[in-house]
C-alpha cells in the first residue's frame, strides 16, 4: 500500500501529482481565518477540500481533526461534512476518523485527534490524553507526536513536545507506522521504533508548514 500524508494545512492545498492509495491528513486542516467558525469550515470543504481531493490520482482519503479543528467539536460537524460527501460522490472515498477506524485494502487505520495543548483548544486534554486504540491497528494517525526522535522537537523554542504517554502506548502495540503532525518544524525524516514485540514501527511528523504558518515541506510517501 501507498500512502502519501500531510498535516496542519491549515487551509492550504498543495499540488499532488503522484498516484496512491490513501491520502492521509493528520489534523489541523481547517484555515486560520476561519477556524473556530464551523459553517465556515464545512463552506471550505464544500468548496475547497473535496474539490482538491478529487482532483487527486488516489483512491481512499482518511482526514483527522487536530487542535485547530474547533469546528469538529460540534455535533452537527460529521452530519453536514456527510451530505457535502454525498453531493460530491465521495462518501465512500473519504473516510473521517475521530476516536474510529476504517480497513482499507486489509490495513486498519485509527484516528486519535488529542493533543497535550494548553486548555482553550480543540481536543485538548492538557497532558491527560488516552491514547488507546484498537489492538489490530495497523496505521496509527495522531495530530499528537510521540516523544520519537526529534519528531516533536520545536527547535525554534528549544523545547521538547512530544508526548512520552502516547510513545509508551505505541510501543505496547503492534502498529506499522505512526502518522502525526502538531509540530510544524519537527524533523520530517523517517523515525524508527522497536516495539516491545520486536518489531520496528516508522514514526513520520508530516506537517507541511513552519512555525510562520508558510508552507515549507513537502508531502511524506509511506509504502507498507
Amino acid at each position: 500500500m501507498k500512502i502519501i500524508a500531510v498535516s496542519d494545512l491549515h487551509g492550504n492545498t498543495i499540488p499532488i501529482k503522484d498516484k496512491a492509495d490513501v491520502l492521509v491528513i493528520a489534523g489541523d486542516f481547517s484555515p486560520l481565518y476561519c477556524q473556530q467558525d464551523p459553517i465556515a469550515v464545512i463552506g471550505w470543504f464544500d468548496r475547497v477540500l473535496i474539490p482538491w481531493l478529487k482532483r487527486l490520482q488516489i483512491d481512499d482519503f482518511v482526514i483527522i481533526p487536530g487542535n485547530h479543528d474547533f469546528a469538529c467539536t460540534f455535533s452537527f460537524f460529521k452530519d453536514d461534512l456527510d451530505t457535502i460527501l454525498h453531493r460530491h460522490g465521495m462518501k465512500d472515498r473519504v473516510h473521517y476518523l475521530n476516536r474510529s477506524s476504517v480497513t482499507i485494502q486489509g490495513k486498519k487505520f485509527y484516528g486519535i485527534p488529542d493533543t497535550e495543548s494548553l486548555t482553550g483548544w480543540a481536543f485538548s486534554k492538557a497532558f491527560n490524553v488516552d491514547y488507546s486504540f484498537d489492538e489490530d491497528t495497523d496505521v496509527l494517525v495522531t495530530h499528537q507526536p510521540p516523544h520519537v526522535g526529534n519528531v516533536g522537537f520545536v527547535s525554534q523554542l528549544n523545547r521538547e513536545l512530544g508526548s512520552d504517554n502516547l510513545r509508551s502506548v505505541i510501543l505496547n502495540s503492534n502498529i506499522d507506522v505512526n502518522i502525526c503532525g502538531h509540530i510544524h518544524t519537527g524533523d520530517h525524516s523517517k523515525n524508527m521504533l522497536q516495539l516491545n514485540n520486536g518489531k520496528l514501527a516508522c514514526i513520520y511528523n508530516v506537517s507541511i508548514l513552519d512555525e510562520d504558518y508558510e508552507v515549507a515541506y513537502d508531502y511524506a510517501t509511506i509504502t507498507i
